[in-house]
């Protein structure tokens, strides 16, 4: 298992940044003063570092020769940078931002999006035709992947409708069949289809990110031991 530094003076930062990193299937090692960081540094390996932008700019910091990925953490104290970090977040945290910044820094084989398993009760149709009951099964900022009874083919162009659950908003996009599912017994006779949306308007990005972020944080909850429940919220102190 890959190993992440996080430090930060932000307590509350550190408890909601952290079960979630755990969540991605990381073991995280947290600091809260920059003698911690260096005895985590001297002593292990970790892959990536998250600091907060005042730490990463004290003076007694010692970095390993070998450079070591960097993602700063915006902190309103911080003291003129003098250590350049690959990557800043301010908070609050970009949640989506910061996901890909892992992947690509980290991974092998980087993911694209952050996306959620869900089960949602939606529509579909193809142009020109009338609306199909279907199950949304996963889902991201960039497209969805739903339960079908109709085969679709790839850049096929679909409307798909669905709530979103606990946000009291129902959502409708456009978009382009990027693969199908064809059921066998390997995928326990699934049948589905990829849809990659089209430009999102701004009133719908928001909803949808909200969302997400909402139903990530839930997921972290139930699933790391000593998590209480929390919201988005507290990635916005």
């Amino acid at each position: 298992m890959k190993s992440l530094l996080l430090a930060d003076d932000r307590l509350d930062l550190l408890a909601t940044l952290e079960p979630i990193l755990k969540y991605w299937g990381y073991r995280v090692l947290t600091a809260t003063t920059v003698a911690q960081v260096n005895a985590f540094l001297a002593a292990s390996n970790p892959v990536l570092l998250l600091i907060g932008s005042n730490l990463l700019n004290s003076a007694e910091l010692d970095l390993p020769p070998t450079p070591l990925p960097l993602l700063a953490l915006a902190h309103p104290e911080s003291s003129p940078a003098h250590i350049q970090p690959d990557m800043t977040l301010g908070v609050p945290i970009d949640v989506f931002a910061l996901f890909g910044f892992i992947q690509r820094r980290v991974e092998r084989h980087p993911r694209q999006n952050l996306r959620l398993q869900v089960r949602l009760p939606g529509m579909y149709r193809l142009k020109g035709k009338g609306f199909m009951l279907a199950d949304v099964l996963s889902l991201s900022m960039h497209g969805l992947f739903c339960r079908s009874p109709l085969r679709l083919a790839v850049g096929d162009q679909v409307s798909a409708v669905f709530p979103l659950l606990g946000c009291g908003r129902e959502i409708e996009v456009e978009g382009t069949v990027l693969y199908t599912i064809e059921p066998s017994v390997e995928n326990n006779y699934l049948q589905g289809f990829a849809m990659g949306f089209d430009a999102l308007a701004a009133e719908q990005a928001s909803l949808l990110g909200r969302f997400i972020e909402e139903r990530l944080l839930a997921e972290v909850s139930a699933c790391q031991t000593g998590v209480g429940a929390f919201s988005a919220a507290r990635l916005r102190r």
